[in-house]
């Protein structure tokens, strides 16, 4: 009888495990090999539109109004060989501006996308990887690498022009990556490569001026922040997901850790802001349970097929659009986790 009640525990242990697996599965909903390499996403308003960088050869945007069955749109390749790394909408989706690495930044009419034309071009001294637009769509802030953050007024999108500059620690590995701004738009959180979380006051972008700084072990790729602005969460690359307390922005502290099991790129916080969603390039999409920033766990992993590393999601967070660099775009189902 003994043997049986412990085989019966056994047994009743594995069902459980598997119903739990599946409970916090995130399965693949649908997805689409644009044939480039894929980074970053980008969603337009109505969430029927996603615009995926493809590296060397431009942009593609996705009809995903059916999840389990998006499909190519059209293609913009005229960047002259400039390398696409991050796009940035403007508020009514017509304008476009596109992070072209080495070629700085170009401005778009997207408003007819079978027929997209080029409003205007700024080259930046960098290599510009991220572009974040202010509030007001006035202002252009770019991650511009070994240059570090370039502000550019985009008010007449044919004319950019430079109208504020901030020079990170490129002697010791300050090259920027992502930029946040905060709501009032009085503060911009840099990823700056090996120098980790830069937070800038951007009050008066004729004398930006550093607040504080959090240096992580690795090189800080992304950034997202709690509505409240009290939590920072970093991709830190071979260092995975770091978690950083910014109520302080003058000294901010680690508060958090989730090791990567390959190299974390990007991430997503969601609305609810108890799960961060990471692309950990070979490991995949990893879904992170942060209600307890102190100590986050795995809620599951799902593979979208070589490299993933852009992550963005529905307005409702139920859905993950996942860039794999060598497959394109994945559509996640998130509904099934806690």
């Amino acid at each position: 009888m003994k043997i049986n009640k412990r085989l019966l525990s056994f047994i009743m242990v594995l069902l459980s495990t598997t119903i739990i697996y599946a409970e916090n599965s995130t399965p693949i909903l649908g997805s689409i090999n644009t044939e480039h390499y894929a980074e970053q996403i980008t969603l337009n308003n109505s969430e029927t539109r996603a615009y995926i960088t493809n590296y060397s050869s431009g942009f593609v945007i996705i009809d995903i109004s059916n999840s389990a069955n998006p499909t190519i749109v059209s293609e913009f390749t005229q960047t002259d060989g400039g390398r696409v790394f991050d796009i940035a909408l403007s508020a009514d989706n017509k304008t476009a501006y596109v992070a072209l690495d080495q070629d700085g930044i170009l401005v778009l009419d997207i408003s007819n996308e079978h027929n997209i034309k080029e409003l205007g071009s700024f080259n930046t001294n960098g290599r510009a990887k991220g572009v974040t637009l202010s509030s007001d769509g006035t202002k252009l802030f770019v991650a511009d690498y070994f240059d570090g953050m370039v502000v550019l007024d985009v008010s007449n999108p044919t004319q950019p022009r430079k109208i504020g500059h901030y020079v990170t620690d490129y002697a010791h590995g300050g090259k920027v990556w992502d930029i946040v701004l905060s709501a009032d738009g009085t503060k911009a959180y840099l990823a700056d490569h090996s120098k980790g979380l830069l937070i800038l006051n951007i009050s008066n972008l004729n004398n930006i001026s550093k607040i504080g700084e959090y240096d992580t072990a690795g090189i800080t790729l992304d950034v997202a922040l709690t509505a409240s602005e009290d939590k920072a969460y970093v991709t830190d690359h071979s260092n995975g997901l770091v978690i950083i307390d910014i109520s302080n922005p003058s000294a901010p502290t680690k508060i958090g850790h989730f090791p990567s099991q390959d190299k974390a790129w990007r991430l997503a916080l969601s609305g609810s802001e108890d799960k961060v969603f990471m692309a950990d390039r070979d490991a995949g999409l990893v879904s992170i349970d942060v209600s307890s920033p102190t100590a986050p766990v795995e809620l599951a992993r799902e593979s979208t097929g070589v490299y993933t590393f852009g992550v963005t999601l529905s307005s409702d967070s139920e859905k993950a659009y996942a860039a794999d660099y060598y497959r394109g775009i994945s559509i996640l189902d998130l509904s099934l986790l806690p």
